[in-house]
Order: structure tokens, then C-alpha cells, then sequence
């Protein structure tokens, strides 16, 4: 069996597959064999993709690829397997549910490597989770950090070295990105979603110690991820609840939030995401930040960055009381986000989102060249910090 390519004819069936799949609620978990997984690849710095695309592959592979699913429960259940094998995701973001300890982590990951060997993939499923410290920490082991507020007290040199063992503990686990450091400056003591979890209030120690925070992830074998961009230390509320507003102008934006995302970037950071905040300021205006072009676009234009744009969940609060997760999807695509975390946790609801990414590129709402790019990212993302698996060899003369 071999990977499928130029299969877009085909591509409605598939999708077809996975909504009957998700119907068979009833259906037992489906138990995957780990496997023993050599060493991860060697690590490459991430490379801006050219605006020319000779090759635009195929489309349901290069939906999959910018896709990011989670569920509730543990195991891989046959929904879930659904969206990975026909779906081709690439992605899954991982909750404490999802396997309850470092060895349950351990198992799943083995288990998701092993779909993918099985499934003959490309690349490997990137597996991610917060593991920010303190109150935001998935895996609660002996590598768990307090909060960047606790850790940063103890200067740059100590932030790399904890990040480093943290990320040494979760890359023996099989996780490959860390959606962290935080890289928000907390000026606002309104802010209900930050608090202890940003590194301080001063931009430049804030941006310096961002910086070593990805350098010790690096340096323990797991990617980072700097979030939330445009920042939302300076806004008042939580989008988990209701989107908030940051009313700072582009000035106080490029003195106060912007230099540790740009130090982040400096250090190598691997991916940027980025969030739910009103932020008129930036241009952009009564959009969400994610959802807007011109707020989003700053991460190319301004601040040179070539790596993967991943949004945050598309189902928080703020975000699926004003749309729908199929919506909220093609938007945060359409605004130049190379990866979405659907965040849902039904695998019948992320099926209908993937569906209407495929109706936008048909529809020419989304570019296809544009998608296409971004699958490049992503699954250059994937060959990095993803653990390698065997792959198929196709037989020959058969």
C-alpha cells in the first residue's frame, strides 16, 4: 500500500467515510499494537515556503496535514482513527483525559506512531500538548515546571535549564511540540486568563527570557510554540469565556508586546499562535486577531517569520458563541494561519470542519496554492519534532 496522490476525485468519499464512521457511536475502541520507535529526526530550521507551488499534491492530504484534532477519553477510538487514516490528519492536541499519566502518554503516543506506520503515511502525526508549568501542565511528572512567573524569577540561565529537562521528559514520552513558552507581557491586572502564567510585566526581561525558554525546549528535543499572539497580557477578560479588547495602539504594541515574540522568533521558535482578542489597533478592527489578515500577516511582514502559524482552539468560548467550528475553521484559514486546533473533542464535529475547508477550496473561498503552502510547513513541522516510524515499502513487480 502506498500514499495516495492527485486523489481529489475521490476526496468526497472520503470525507463520506469518516462522518459514517462517527455515526457508529456504538462501535468498541479500537485497540492499536504499539511499536518500538527509533530516535527522532535530525533537527532542521524551519524554512519559508516560495510562493511558487509546481506541485499542488493532493487535496485531501493537504487538508489533513493543517489540521489539529482532540477528543475526550482515552485510546484511539474508530472516529478518531477515521480522521487520521482517511482524514490524513496530522495533528493531535492532548488533554490529561486522553491518558491520565506519563506511562498512559507514553502508550498513546506509541499507539499514534504505529497508525501512522500502518497507515503508510508520509510523516509522522505530530503529538502536542500545553506543558507550560504551573497551573497550565498536562503530565504531571518530576520534569513539570512551576509557572513562568516562578521560573523567570530565577534569570535566563535557569529558565533554559528547566525548559530543557521539561522537554527532555516529554520528548521520552513521544511528544514533539510544546504549545508554549507564553510570550505575553502582563500590563493589565484585569487580565483573567494570564496571571502567573507570563514570565512578568517588564518587556525586555519578558523577552529575554522567552527567548531561553525555547532554546531549552530545543535543547531537550521538543519544539516551541510562542503564544498568544498579538499578546493578551494587556487585555482584560478571558477569550475562553468571552473574546476581550485590547485598546493599545500600534506604538505601545510594538514597545510592550511585540519584542518577546520577536525574541522568541530570533531564538528559533517553531510556531506562533495565535488567539481571540479585539485588538482595533492593529487594523484589526471588530475581527478576532486569528481570524484577521492584517493582524496575522504582521508575523511574515513584520516580524519575518517562516515557520508554522497555528491558530488557537477554534471551540473556545469567545470564539464558538459567535461561530460555528466549520466556520470558525475556513475564517482562521482564509487569515493566513498555516495550522488549526480545532479543539472540539467530537470527532463528528471536526469532520463537518474538514468538509467545509474542502467546499471553500472548491468554492475558491480558500486559495488552493495558499493551502498548499501551508500543508508544506506543517508537515516540515511534522518531520522535525515528530518521532520516526517504519515505513511502507511498496512491493516490487507485485
Amino acid at each position: 500500500m502506498t500514499r495516495r496522490h492527485g486523489e481529489d476525485l475521490i476526496a468526497f468519499a472520503v470525507i463520506g467515510t469518516i462522518i459514517a464512521g462517527v455515526m457508529l457511536s456504538a462501535t468498541p475502541i479500537v485497540a492499536v499494537t504499539p511499536v518500538a520507535l527509533p530516535s527522532p529526526p535530525a533537527w532542521v530550521s524551519p524554512v519559508p515556503v516560495s510562493a511558487s507551488v509546481p506541485e499542488l499534491g493532493s487535496l485531501q492530504e493537504d487538508i489533513g496535514s493543517v489540521l489539529v484534532v482532540s477528543w475526550r477519553g482515552p485510546g484511539v477510538s474508530p472516529e478518531l482513527r477515521s480522521l487520521l487514516d482517511n482524514g490524513r490528519v496530522g495533528g493531535v492536541l492532548l488533554f490529561t483525559p486522553n491518558f491520565g499519566d506519563p506511562a498512559g502518554l507514553k502508550a498513546l503516543s506509541d499507539s499514534l506512531q504505529a497508525l501512522a506506520s500502518s497507515e503508510c503515511a508520509d510523516h509522522p502525526i505530530l503529538v502536542m500538548l500545553d506543558q507550560e508549568g504551573g497551573q497550565v501542565a498536562r503530565v504531571q511528572a518530576d520534569f513539570t515546571p512551576s509557572s513562568e512567573l516562578a521560573v523567570g524569577a530565577g534569570g535566563a540561565d535557569h529558565v533554559r535549564a528547566v525548559e530543557r529537562a521539561s522537554a527532555a521528559g516529554l520528548h521520552q514520552l513521544g511528544v514533539g511540540l510544546d504549545l508554549a513558552p507564553v510570550a505575553d507581557v502582563r500590563t493589565n491586572s484585569r487580565d483573567q486568563v494570564i496571571l502567573d502564567r507570563s514570565f512578568g510585566s517588564n518587556p525586555a526581561r519578558v523577552a529575554s527570557l522567552v527567548g531561553a525558554a525555547v532554546q531549552g525546549l530545543h535543547d531537550g528535543g521538543v519544539g516551541a510554540t510562542l503564544k498568544h499572539f498579538p499578546g493578551l497580557g494587556g487585555a482584560s477578560g478571558d477569550p475562553h469565556v468571552a473574546i476581550p479588547t485590547d485598546p493599545e495602539s500600534e506604538g505601545q504594541w510594538e514597545s510592550v508586546q511585540m519584542p518577546a515574540f520577536a525574541a522568541g522568533i530570533a531564538a528559533g521558535a517553531d510556531a506562533v499562535m495565535t488567539t481571540a482578542v479585539y485588538v482595533p489597533g492593529l487594523g484589526g478592527g471588530s475581527v478576532p486577531a486569528m481570524f484577521s489578515a492584517p493582524v496575522v500577516g504582521r508575523l511574515r511582514s513584520q516580524l519575518g517569520f517562516g515557520g508554522v502559524i497555528i491558530s488557537d482552539s477554534v471551540s473556545m468560548g469567545g470564539i464558538s458563541d459567535r461561530y460555528s467550528l466549520p466556520e470558525a475553521t475556513v475564517l482562521a484559514l482564509a487569515a493566513g494561519n498555516d495550522m488549526i486546533l480545532l479543539g472540539d473533542g467530537d470527532p463528528a464535529h471536526e469532520a463537518e470542519a474538514m468538509a467545509a475547508v474542502r467546499a471553500a477550496v472548491l468554492s475558491g473561498r480558500l486559495d488552493r496554492a495558499a493551502l498548499h503552502e501551508s500543508a508544506i510547513r506543517v508537515n516540515r513541522l511534522r518531520d522535525r519534532w515528530g518521532r520516526r516510524f517504519t515505513h511502507c515499502r511498496p512491493v516490487m513487480g507485485a
